[in-house]
C-alpha cells in the first residue's frame, strides 16, 4: 500500500472475552497494513475489566472504552464507532472477540472499497471450523429474507475461489464501514442490544444508495456455534419485526402483511414445538408499550429520511427461502420455505415502488 493509505479503525467489542485477546490481538499485529494507518479501539461490556487490565499490560497504546455495564454489541460497537469517526478515519472495522484475521484482511477489505467508490460496507469471507475439524464457509455474505429473517450464506459449505459481488448483508462478527457512508445513515443501533444491528445497518446503506459488497480474498476465522438459547432467539425476533416495520414503505408492508401473518403462525408453533413459547409471547409484550411505539415513529422517520432508493430495487438483494443448516427443519422445509416462496413468486412483481 501507498503512503496515502486510508485511515482505518478496527473496532473491537468484548465482554468476558479477555480469554481470546492473545490470538486476535496477534493477528491485529501481524496485519500487513501501514501501522501508522491503523488503530485499535477496545470496548469492554460488562463489570469485570479483564482485557482493560489485559491491554493495559502489554499494550497500553490501545484504546480501551469501559461502558460500565454490558451495553450489547450494537451498543459496545455503536461507542467505538463513536469514537472513531470523531478521530477523522476514511473507514471503520468491526470485529467481535471470538474472531482471528489473516495477514491481508484489512489490506483486501480497503482495496475493495477503494475500487467500489459506491460499497457502504464490504464484508470479508468468513470462515469456521466444523465439528470434524474441517475449515469451512461461516458466511459469504449474509443472506436476508424478505420478511426480515437473517442468516449466514453458504454456512457449512467447503471453502474455494469467489469473486467480488453484492450480498444480502454484511455479517457484523467482521466488516468494514465507508466512514462517510457511516455518517450519512448512522451507526449500529443501540436499542438493538444484539443481533441484526448488522442487517439493519447494511438495509439502510442500500435504502441510501451505497453497495454492501464481499471481499473474497480478505479472510478471517470465526468461532462459531449456532446456540438456541430462548433469549437469544427473542432478539433475533424482536429485532428482525423492527427492521420490517422501520425499513419497507407503508405499501410494501401492507403487500407483505398476509405473509407476515402467517410467518408469525408459524413462529408460534416453531416456538412452542422448541420450547421457548414464554420469550416469543415476550415479542409480543416489547410491542404493546408505549415507549416502543414511540421509538419506532422516530426510528421509522430517520430510517425513511434517508432513503433514496425504491423497495423494488433493495428487494432483488433478498432471497424468499430460508437456507441454514443450524435451524433445519420439517416445518421449514415442508412448510415455510413453500409457501413463503409461493407467495413471493406472486407478491413481488406488484412491487412497482
Amino acid at each position: 500500500m501507498s503512503p496515502g493509505d486510508p485511515a482505518v479503525a478496527i473496532v473491537l467489542v468484548t465482554y468476558f472475552g479477555a480469554d481470546n485477546l492473545d490470538r486476535l490481538y496477534a493477528s491485529v499485529q501481524a496485519l500487513r497494513y501501514r501501522s501508522e494507518r491503523q488503530s485499535l479501539i477496545v470496548v469492554e461490556n460488562g463489570p469485570d475489566r479483564d482485557a482493560w487490565r489485559w491491554f493495559r499490560a502489554r499494550a497500553p497504546q490501545v484504546r480501551v472504552l469501559v461502558p460500565g455495564d454490558n451495553i450489547g454489541y450494537a451498543g459496545g460497537a455503536a461507542a467505538g464507532m463513536r469514537e472513531a469517526l470523531a478521530a477523522g478515519v476514511d473507514y471503520v472495522a468491526v470485529i467481535t472477540q471470538d474472531t482471528v484475521l489473516d495477514p491481508d484482511w484489512l489490506r483486501e477489505l480497503v482495496a475493495i472499497a477503494e475500487r467500489h467508490p459506491q460499497a457502504g460496507a464490504v464484508q470479508p469471507k468468513i470462515l469456521r471450523t466444523d465439528r470434524n475439524g474441517r475449515m469451512v464457509i461461516n458466511t459469504w455474505g449474509n443472506e436476508l429474507h424478505f420478511l426480515g429473517v437473517g442468516f449466514s450464506g453458504g454456512d457449512g459449505r467447503p471453502d474455494g475461489p469467489l469473486e467480488p459481488r453484492p450480498v444480502g448483508y454484511a455479517s457484523g462478527a467482521g466488516v468494514l464501514f465507508r466512514a462517510s457512508a457511516l455518517r450519512t445513515v448512522g451507526l449500529f443501533d443501540p436499542a438493538f442490544f444484539m443481533y441484526h444491528e448488522d442487517s439493519d445497518l447494511s438495509w439502510r446503506m442500500r435504502l441510501a444508495g451505497y453497495d454492501v459488497l464481499l471481499a473474497p480474498r480478505a479472510r478471517m476465522h470465526h468461532d462459531y456455534d449456532f446456540g438456541r438459547n430462548p433469549d437469544k432467539l427473542y432478539y433475533i425476533e424482536r429485532n428482525r419485526l423492527i427492521n420490517v416495520l422501520t425499513h419497507y414503505r407503508l405499501s410494501t408492508l401492507a403487500l407483505l402483511a398476509p405473509a407476515l401473518l402467517l410467518f408469525e403462525v408459524l413462529m408460534l408453533g416453531y416456538a412452542f414445538t422448541g420450547g421457548w413459547l414464554g420469550r416469543r409471547l415476550a415479542v409480543y409484550r416489547f410491542f404493546m408499550r408505549r415507549s416502543t411505539w414511540q421509538y419506532l415513529r422516530q426510528k421509522r422517520r430517520a430510517v425513511q429520511s434517508i432513503r433514496r432508493v425504491p423497495d423494488r430495487a433493495i428487494t432483488v438483494h433478498w432471497t424468499a427461502r430460508i437456507e441454514f443448516p443450524a435451524v433445519d427443519s420439517w416445518l421449514l422445509r415442508r412448510v415455510m420455505n413453500p409457501l413463503l416462496r409461493g407467495y413471493w413468486l406472486l407478491a413481488r412483481p406488484l412491487l412497482r415502488w
